[in-house]
């Protein structure tokens, strides 16, 4: 593990005016950073790197014994690890009085995915006869109930790239302690061994084709058009990007709904000559459209959609869209800035609502080299207007329950609250500026 300075400089803590804070008064944390091996603030690491968590806390009023803990989850929500001062068997003080300062220092090797994350942190305090009960092991979790005196949402995001050899050490979202072997038998009884079966021919007179874009941009219908064109050569999306950032890249094959950011993009060894285009989506009926899909419509396909779900559907639509905000969103923001500040030319959701052939066709044709004929493209796209798939429902017509929900743009207008307003501002009113969506934050 990295050795680190015992408390970084001042430069690497970031300002956290911005940043929401929870608490019940009796302390406040004033100072954060996350910081590599020398102690500089870093937020970028590679698999397996050591990252160091620094928090300052002020106590305005008497608490027992303090715990300070950081969780990082990724842009859905799924915590990935979180681990606090009572798990971690070092020395804590019985009480602190006023006025008193703390610092906790901890690292944590992010032996993770490739991808984007944020960290949380928060403070806790117990009873020093329970704090003891339970580090002597005669108290289980059940009946330890430290009292949570201040919650620092999303501190930080971060990001975890490929080591410096471009080697993955594990699938999943985390590396797990574990041992393989493997030996050479013989066959036995009369089983031969199986044949692999041959492996499918390249296209080597096609590009690759890469649909790059983030979450609720429209992917699935852009999805739903190629397989109409060109079912043969798509490659069907996987959970995690499987089939992109972990499976050999096909010759000739096209890729739809490839949400990652550019460097993460980068990464991937693909043939030359590959071609791609990026689709983004104004951030505000992203999250409008999120919220609809993922408190009601949205297919059941991984755990962490099953606890979000039951998340929005105990709080109000202002409170859900905030939770989303703080939780989903920064993931889809984390890919329009990485390709926007690529200098990336981008095709807007919403151009393509309005005009759907007369973009994709020198899209894909031209520009692309999509293998497809002309006429069977436009066929796909007519075949895959809002209208088709919504069996007459015309745009603006909203179906809550349906993936296809209303087809249209702006539609936030109808949901953004003056506080769903200020809070968005603040977390990415720069970026709507910096994509074309607003000229300003006047809005």
């Amino acid at each position: 593990m990295n050795a680190a300075p015992s408390w970084p400089a001042a430069e690497a803590f970031q300002d956290l005016a911005g940043v929401t804070q929870i608490t019940d008064g009796r302390v406040r944390c004033v100072a954060a950073a996350l910081c590599d091996g020398a102690g500089q603030a870093a937020r970028s690491f590679a698999m397996g790197d050591t990252a160091h968590f620094y928090l300052e806390f002020e106590v305005l009023q008497r608490i027992g014994v303090p715990s300070a803990g950081i969780e990082f989850h990724t842009p859905a929500g799924v915590v990935v690890h979180g681990k606090n001062s009572y798990q971690s068997n070092g020395a804590l003080p019985p009480a602190v009085k006023p006025g008193s300062r703390l610092r906790f220092h901890q690292s944590i090797t992010l032996a993770v995915a490739p991808g984007e994350y944020a960290f949380s942190a928060g403070l806790a305090t117990a009873d020093e006869a329970a704090y003891r009960a339970y580090a002597a092991d005669t108290l289980g979790h059940g009946q330890f109930a430290p009292e949570v005196l201040c919650r620092v949402v999303d501190v930080a995001a971060f990001s975890v790239t490929f080591d410096p050899k471009q080697k993955l050490s594990h699938h999943g979202i985390a590396d797990l302690p574990g041992a393989s072997r493997c030996e050479v038998v013989a066959p036995s009884l009369g089983i031969p061994f199986l044949r692999p079966r041959a492996a499918t021919p390249e296209r080597s007179n096609a590009p690759v084709v890469v649909h790059v874009t983030h979450w609720k941009a429209g992917s699935q219908w852009i999805h739903k058009i190629l397989n109409h064109c060109a079912p043969e050569l798509v490659v069907p999306p996987r959970l995690r990007q499987d089939q992109f950032l972990y499976w050999p890249i096909q010759g000739g094959k096209v890729y739809p709904t490839v949400y990652l950011t550019k460097p993460q993009y980068d990464a991937v060894a693909l043939p030359p000559g590959s071609r791609r285009f990026v689709v983004i989506r104004d951030l505000r009926d992203t999250l409008a459209s999120a919220y609809f899909s993922m408190k009601i419509s949205h297919p059941i396909s991984e755990t962490g959609l099953v606890d979000l779900r039951a998340t929005l559907s105990a709080l109000s639509m202002e409170d859900g869209m905030l939770y989303l905000m703080d939780h989903w969103l920064p993931g889809c923001a984390a890919v329009q800035t990485s390709w926007l500040d690529a200098g990336e030319a981008v095709v807007r959701y919403e151009d393509l609502l309005e005009n759907d052939l007369e973009i994709l066709e020198p899209l894909l044709l031209d520009r692309c080299g999509l293998p497809v004929e002309r006429a069977r493209l436009r066929a796909a796209v007519a075949d895959c207007r809002f209208q088709k798939l919504t069996a007459g429902r015309e745009r603006g017509e909203e179906d809550i329950a349906a993936h296809e929900r209303k087809g249209v743009a702006g539609d936030w207008t109808n949901h953004f609250t003056p506080r769903i307003k200020r809070a968005f501002k603040s977390r990415f009113g720069g970026l709507l500026v910096a994509s074309g969506y607003e000229q300003d934050l006047d809005w």
